[in-house]
């Protein structure tokens, strides 16, 4: 932005310098520089990464601890961060106080006169859309109607008026609120041992997954990594100040107009789209993709026995499927919903993929699921493979998972960071291989085939009756039509 003033300078001295010329001299040239002030940044992923302080407390931005929270509930005006000139905003996934009443109360307390709003994210609610998670179905070229990925310009801007935020000068603060069904044995009469297990853990850590991928929407969307923060650790077990019982901010739907079109960057690098990844995995990581550093560490954030899973067969076997496809969720299951789910057509990972779980990042519910220490999480991604100056592409199933392990390689260690945000779902759908032939959507000599040792390990799932596909255009000539419009968004 502090180009355009030097450019009307420009644009004003050529003018007078050149008043004796003919009126048209002047229009190609007056033309280029109004075209030039009007340009839109396109970032790398090695401009957006964001090293976290060794010591969270410190950070005023990305990753920061409760007691930075606190503190500036307790007195914005005077403890907002300098950068900062206007609201904070606070979005809670759910209550503090959800499942364990006596111990906490529900929201951070809002000061609407002191600047300081609180929310729930479900609070935004449009056609019908409820428990909107920065995501719809859109159209890449090749994949329509069934695979959802970020969510598009029209939905980030409502979403933005609907919670009166304007990314130039608010501070957004993300924060899980609660844990689990079995806190202190709430519930179901269980004890906090019965969920806190490596096992357990992917499911009741999932919050931090959603207030992740809310950080990686508005980046996506140019919002600058200095105007959003996720809180370390659901409030639950972190948050020692004033909470209220029940009342939070009333949703203004107004923003004074601000638009993410005002963001004058394109940060999209942090997207690719499903022809990227192919060159990936086809160059043994060493892709020449625009955006990226020349070295590439896919990282799949899926459990191990996910990541490992080739043997499979029909439902109830001893290789029993366990991804589930884009209309479903969860991991396999012996009850009637369970039995219900789809699968993909096949079972594998990513060639040149290492595995990763997401959970390894975080510490237990003792301490509210926070972020393993800066140097412990260093430790876990050089163990992974990673080297200097690698770009590390996050994937999982639906690309929540692989938000925890994207904002930590982003925005805690500093390490240039890309999502695939098709992951597996859409990964998974384009064989053209497969032994029932109805479930093949995609020619053999097709470029976005996926179903071949050159970008695969992986086996197919057999019982068609069970395996659901996303929708396919045959006729498809790129994975990015959605990136595009996007891109486009802002013109």
């Amino acid at each position: 932005m502090k180009k355009i003033p030097i450019l009307l300078f420009i644009i004003a001295f050529f003018a007078v310098g050149n008043c004796k010329k003919e009126k048209d001299d002047n229009t190609p040239l007056l033309a280029a520089l109004l075209f030039l002030a009007n340009q839109i940044k396109v970032n790398t992923v090695s401009e957006l990464v964001n090293e976290s302080n060794d010591d969270y407390a410190k950070n005023d931005w990305g990753l920061i601890e409760s007691s930075k929270l606190e503190s500036w509930v307790s007195n914005w005006p005077a403890n907002k961060p300098s950068h900062i000139s206007g609201k904070l905003i606070i979005l809670q996934t759910d209550a503090a106080n959800r499942y364990d009443s006596g111990a906490k109360n529900a929201y951070v307390k809002a000061n609407e006169a002191n600047g300081v709003y609180v929310y729930l994210l479900d609070d935004y609610q449009t056609g019908g859309t409820t428990n909107f998670r920065f995501n719809q179905t859109r159209d890449t070229g090749l994949v329509k109607n069934s695979v959802r990925y970020q969510a598009n310009g029209a939905y980030v801007d409502e979403w933005l008026k609907a919670f009166g935020i304007n990314l130039n000068t608010d501070l957004v603060v993300f924060a899980v609120g609660t844990t689990t069904t079995l806190i202190n044995g709430s519930s179901t009469g269980g004890s906090v041992g019965d969920y806190d297990t490596a096992g357990n853990k992917a499911t009741y850590a999932g919050g931090v997954q959603d207030i992740a991928r809310g950080i990686y929407w508005l980046r996506y969307w140019g919002a600058d990594i200095k105007h959003l923060a996720l809180v370390n650790g659901n409030l639950y077990k972190n948050f020692s100040g004033s909470l209220t019982v029940n009342s939070r901010s009333t949703i203004p739907n107004n923003n004074g107009g601000f638009s993410v079109k005002h963001l004058r960057v394109d940060n999209t690098a942090l997207t690719l789209g499903l022809e990227n990844v192919i060159e990936i995995a086809k160059s043994n990581s060493s892709a020449n993709v625009i955006g990226l550093t020349s070295k590439q560490l896919i990282v799949d954030a899926r459990p191990t026995a996910q990541f490992n899973r080739t043997a499979t067969g029909s439902w109830g076997a001893a290789g029993e499927y366990i991804t589930t496809a884009y209309g479903s969720s969860g991991a396999p299951s012996n009850d009637a919903t369970g039995q219900a789910k789809k699968y993909v057509l096949f079972e594998g990972n990513i060639k040149g993929a290492v595995t990763f779980p997401w959970a390894n990042l975080l510490g237990s519910s003792a301490n509210g699921f926070k972020f393993l220490s800066k140097g412990e999480i260093k430790t876990l991604f050089a163990n992974a493979g990673y080297t200097a100056g690698t770009t590390i592409v996050s994937q999982c199933r639906t690309n929540f998972e692989a938000q925890v392990n994207g904002f930590a390689s982003l925005n805690i260690l500093g390490y240039p960071t890309a999502f695939y945000d098709g992951s597996l779902v859409e990964w998974t759908s384009l064989s053209a291989g497969h032994p029932v032939s109805a479930l093949n959507k995609i020619a053999a000599d097709s470029p976005f085939r996926t179903d071949t040792t050159a970008v695969s390990v992986f086996s197919y799932n057999t019982d068609n009756s069970r395996i659901q596909a996303a929708e396919i255009d045959t006729t498809a000539t790129t994975t990015r039509k959605f990136i595009e419009e996007d891109k486009a968004y802002k013109q």
